[in-house]
């Protein structure tokens, strides 16, 4: 039995060829080497431009910031009774008095853990829930009308039922988030399940993918504009119902600081925490648009 091997070049073709003469994969190898830090400096240049382009916007809010700052110190104490309004320089004084001490760090702690643990359960549960409900179609419309009638229903008015069940520990402030979360997610979840485009649920007939197969390959890739968009949206708004929910009752925490500072009149105090927990909203919202930028990377910005 003959076996077919691979013929080799002639005498001829092997002197044709100078010695030293790059292999087929050289040119490949010489397009690739340089292109790494070709790229590089691309990526470099983009940035650059981007942050040219975003410097006269960047002074021009930096200005009106400072611009506001020197009135409100003018006014304070003159214009202003500064029983009603602290000045600029009180509340950055307040501030650092409290990060010296660890004052704001202790109160930060509890309204950050209650944030993370309310955020993560209401997210993951109502993500979970929409899961069953679409594949369940009956069923998921029967149950979305009553989830939508007890997201109407006022969290803040049930605070104090939850003060009862929970007491004014972490619980209730946790539970706050966690409703708040759920419902965001929760809907945006269901929704983005169900508007699947039938053209992908073909190809996954015709390729005969289980349900699995279909729910992950189709259904939550399909899902995940609504989720980034869901996210934007719950992060800062599961913020502010942990320092409502403090705001109301508790004892440490954000919303404590506000209310504290708000039973002694104690402006200075008040003015910084307001400007904490806002810098903490802002914080979670760049930082959902973070995720949403790179989750969804396929996607044209100006169609996000």
């Amino acid at each position: 039995m003959s076996t077919i091997t691979q013929p080799r070049g002639s005498a001829v073709d092997q002197a044709a060829v100078p010695a030293g003469t790059p292999g087929p994969a050289a040119p490949i190898a010489a397009a690739t080497e340089p292109g790494a830090g070709t790229a590089g400096a691309s990526v470099r240049i983009r940035r650059l431009d981007r942050l040219r382009r975003s410097a006269p916007t960047i002074a021009l809010h930096a200005a009106f910031v400072l611009v506001v700052l020197v009135a409100w110190q003018l006014a304070s104490g003159t214009l202003i009774d500064p029983l009603l309004v602290s000045s600029p320089i009180e509340v950055l004084a307040r501030l650092g008095d409290w990060i010296v001490t660890g004052h704001l760090f202790f109160h930060a702690q509890f309204t950050l853990i209650a944030l993370a643990a309310g955020f993560t359960a209401g997210a993951v549960v109502a993500f979970a829930l929409a899961v069953v409900l679409a594949g369940f179609p009956r069923f998921g419309r029967f149950a979305e009308i009553y989830i939508i009638v007890f997201n109407g229903i006022p969290t803040i008015a049930l605070v104090p039922l939850f003060i009862v069940w929970f007491g004014f520990g972490l619980e209730t402030k946790i539970f706050m988030g966690y409703l708040t979360a759920f419902f965001i997610v929760f809907i945006a979840s269901f929704q983005g399940l169900r508007s699947t485009d039938p053209k992908y649920l073909e190809l996954a007939r015709v390729l005969e993918a289980s349900r699995l197969q279909t729910l992950f390959r189709f259904r939550i890739q399909a899902t995940l504009p609504f989720l980034a968009s869901a996210f934007k949206l719950a992060l800062p708004a599961t913020a502010l119902a942990v320092v409502t929910a403090e705001f109301l009752g508790s004892n440490r925490g954000l919303g404590y600081l506000l209310i504290r500072a708000s039973n002694l009149l104690d402006m200075a105090s008040l003015f910084a925490a307001v400007l904490i927990v806002t810098a903490l909203v802002q914080a979670l919202s760049l930082t959902a648009s973070s995720v949403e930028s790179r989750l969804l990377v396929w996607i044209p910005k100006e169609k996000r």
